[in-house]
């Protein structure tokens, strides 16, 4: 499966050698996506790795650098010609913070030292915006439903019908070419005035995480007062959530609105894995609903919402419980983080075994699958490497097969 999954990564790759603000040639997102995107590029970039001879990894990252604010921010979306598709000011623009992620794990194959130098200003300088922008005064982080990337998840409390203070996005803020799309699917939903009200356990994690990838940046590159700094900003966030968002009761991460938890299960919550950041004495129950076939133990895991919800969808309905390769393969890397290889090997095993289904059946990769059963998810585009490489390629590579060099 594996040279399927760069054999359709290579007729994704866009562009030659140009000298605009986008250059080629660079990795596609997979599906009919034309543009660029920040979350996309970097799980990518997380499989692709392993054939950087052959696929654009570096230079895709490089646009995203290359198109980065003099501010500092990179937006989570650009038109293929480079233009933000988002206005800066607004969270649906703040995608997860992964880019330090994708570098760090590209040099732990390539060693390029070089390039960790060159990278790391715009990584830092990232950072502060969106710390500066989108932390609350709790010390958590306000989102929006689309710019986490899990679009249609409903993680807003069930009676919530548009109330409290919002950022407000008006048509004449969004680019015109997503302008439609905005209207029939954004504006109409309550998510659409969801932001300032809450605070993102998905997002807060990811800053978490990227704080402890920016120490751990700094400490190659020889910057040390950096890498104290981001550990410091790591640790901050971590009490910011382990004392708002945990729940004692549940043995579980949320969301909040309005300053109390959410209960809603979603997937989000296991960024704080990554983070480093789950107490040692709140691992096991909080890694109990992963074998919870009430919650993530699904046929096809991890799915992106717990099992009994009432809004969870046996054919994935998108974010409304399908099974996403990015967001999998982080559970996946989160297990690994906390020492739980017995419970990573046996989630891939089960997750790798309904990619092949899917790909024998149908001869491709797709966006996500349903949780119920080895099918593409309702709906899901085919040949998305794009993202859908990391089951054939980093889960196979890291989680299965050992014996594979880099």
């Amino acid at each position: 499966m594996e040279r399927d999954a760069v054999r359709i990564a290579r007729k994704k790759v866009v562009g030659g050698d140009a000298d605009g603000a986008v250059r080629g040639p660079r990795l596609g997102t997979g599906g009919r996506f034309s543009g660029i995107f920040l979350w996309d590029t970097a799980f990518t970039v997380l499989w692709a790795r392993y054939h950087r001879d052959t696929l654009p990894v570096g230079r895709s990252l490089d646009n995203l650098y290359r198109l980065q604010s003099d501010r500092g921010f990179i937006c989570r979306q650009y038109t293929a010609d480079g233009t933000p598709v988002w206005p800066d000011h607004h969270p649906i623009s703040f995608a997860p913070p992964i880019l330090t992620w994708a570098e760090l794990d590209l040099y732990e194959l390539s060693g390029d030292l070089e390039r960790l130098h060159r990278v790391y200003p715009h990584l830092r300088k990232h950072h502060q915006f969106c710390v500066d922008r989108f932390r609350a005064d709790d010390g958590l982080f306000i989102g929006d439903p689309w710019g986490t990337g899990m679009d249609n998840l409903p993680r807003w409390p069930r009676a919530f019908s548009g109330e409290g203070e919002h950022l407000e996005l008006n048509d004449e803020q969004v680019h015109p070419r997503v302008l439609t799309w905005f209207k029939q699917e954004v504006a109409t939903s309550p998510g659409s005035a969801w932001n300032r009200q809450g605070r993102y356990i998905d997002l807060s994690a990811q800053m978490a995480f990227n704080a402890d990838c920016l120490a751990r940046m700094a400490v190659l590159i020889d910057a040390p007062d950096d890498a104290k700094s981001f550990s410091s900003q790591r640790t901050a966030i971590g009490e910011a959530i382990n004392e708002r968002c945990w729940s004692d009761q549940h043995n579980f991460y949320f969301d909040l609105g309005f300053g109390k938890q959410i209960p809603r299960y979603h997937i989000g919550a296991y960024w704080t894995l990554l983070a480093g950041i789950v107490p040692e004495q709140r691992l096991d129950g909080f890694l109990a609903h992963l074998v919870d076939d009430s919650k993530f133990a699904r046929p096809v895991p991890v799915p992106s919402l717990a099992f009994d919800d009432p809004d969870y969808r046996p054919d994935g309905d998108y974010w409304r419980g399908s099974s996403w390769p990015p967001t999998t393969y982080m559970v996946l890397r989160g297990l690994r983080v906390v020492g739980a290889e017995d419970l990573a090997r046996e989630i891939a095993l089960k997750y790798y075994g309904a990619v092949r289904t899917v790909y024998q059946s149908t001869g491709t990769f797709w966006e996500n699958l349903a949780p119920e059963s080895p099918a593409p998810g309702n709906p899901a585009q085919p040949d998305f490497c794009g993202w859908a490489g990391l089951g054939p390629v980093a889960v196979a590579r890291e989680f299965i097969d050992h014996t594979r060099p880099g």
